[in-house]
């Protein structure tokens, strides 16, 4: 055998051979390197019949989401009027009563606004009390304007009587035939004095107009300040109380909207979150989370979302339990509380590939049992619903 076919025979397998051992070495090296994953938290199981304190009896199960939350779900508080926070009352975590202050709004306009309108209180009150001193002068008027008339009418019944003398004995004086017995200057001298009681009666009469034209515009003044047909205040006095009483209200407006620029709780609870600080702008609107969110006293609660699948099996009086996240071994026991009748798109994901996402749920509130103790609230729950007359 030549050299050549000895090197084709045995040396080209050699190079296969060798070839194949470094590439199965090098797959061997470079293969990746598989670990046991570690689920992010325990997996989430039905209750069983041998869970303590549950007993399921081998019954079927509605599987939800549900999340806590304080009874009568958080309150969002806003500010009722925008402006600068000036002081913050409260911290997360403080129990508060209804009525506690729980931050301020800046009231340097507010309080401005009240001395203005308390300043406006007192000058309608002194336009009051001045047209009620006014009364009794105008009274004194009245009477005076009377007197007056009643003056008149006497001096015209004097000039009258004074008239009627005059014509007697003007009478007499023409009656006499003999010019012997009373003299034509005397006759004349009568007939003068008639005419000169005659100018004092229309005198007299012309005073009584004029007496009577003051007690009617004496009394007219008065009729402006005092309803003699009522007897009660006239028109100027009923005007300048409505003044009065429309600058106090005015003031208790003023004082209202002063008030409202400190936020005070609605409820007994706890401060949840505080998303508001001494310095930052409060807005009129309400945000999405509220510049203090506050929870009520009581036991938590914990709002479930049926799927709409399952609606027609869930019923009220059925058993349910809840297990924390992170924490599936344990059950707390649930009380129902109540269901929201709207039903509305799913907000909650368990994160289970066979769950429904693009479907409305069925809103539903239990009652924590009151053992279970969590710092938070907002925690998620996975919740099992016992379905009744069903078999698992």
């Amino acid at each position: 055998m030549s050299t050549r076919s000895r090197l084709l025979t045995w040396g080209l397998p050699l190079v296969g051979l060798t070839a194949l051992v470094m590439g199965t070495g090098l797959v061997v090296k470079n293969r990746p390197i598989t670990t046991d994953e570690v689920p992010p938290r325990q997996p989430t199981t039905a209750p069983a019949a041998s869970d303590a304190g549950v007993g399921t009896d081998g019954k079927a199960y509605i599987g939800a989401i549900g999340t806590s939350e304080p009874p009568g779900e958080a309150l969002a508080i806003a500010a009722h009027t925008a402006g600068v926070i000036t002081d913050v009352h409260v911290d997360v975590g403080d129990q508060i009563r209804r009525g506690d202050p729980l931050f301020t709004v800046d009231t340097s306009r507010a309080e401005a606004e009240v001395a203005l309108r308390e300043a406006e209180i007192e000058v309608a009150t002194s336009d009051l009390a001045s047209l009620r001193a006014a009364i009794p002068p105008l009274r004194a008027s009245v009477r005076s304007a009377e007197a007056s008339a009643q003056s008149a009418r006497a001096d015209l019944r004097v000039a009258e009587a004074d008239l009627a003398d005059k014509q007697n004995q003007l009478a007499i004086a023409q009656a006499v035939d003999d010019p012997r017995a009373i003299s034509r200057e005397e006759v004349d001298r009568r007939s003068f004095a008639v005419a000169q009681s005659e100018a004092r009666v229309e005198t007299a009469r012309a005073a009584i107009e004029r007496a009577d034209a003051s007690v009617a515009a004496a009394r007219a003044e008065l009729q402006r300040f005092v309803d003699a047909d009522r007897a009660g205040d006239g028109p100027e006095i009923l005007a300048a109380e409505s003044r009065v009483t429309q600058a106090r209200r005015a003031v208790a407006r003023a004082r209202a909207d002063l008030a409202l620029l400190t936020v005070r709780s609605p409820v007994d609870g706890r401060v949840l979150q505080a998303n508001a600080r001494q310095g930052e702008f409060a807005p009129a609107s309400v945000p999405n989370e509220g510049l203090f969110v506050l929870g009520r006293e009581g036991s938590m609660h914990l709002r479930v979302e049926i799927d709409e699948v399952d609606i027609p099996r869930f019923s009220p009086s059925a058993r349910a339990w809840a297990s924390p996240r992170g924490d599936a071994e344990q059950r707390v026991a649930l009380e129902f509380v109540a269901i929201e009748p709207l039903v509305v798109p799913k907000r909650n994901l368990s994160g289970r590939t066979s769950e429904l996402i693009d479907t409305r749920v069925l809103q539903v509130v239990y009652a924590l049992d009151e053992s279970f103790e969590s710092p938070g609230i907002g925690q998620q729950f996975d919740v099992y619903v016992e379905v009744e007359g069903e078999g698992s």
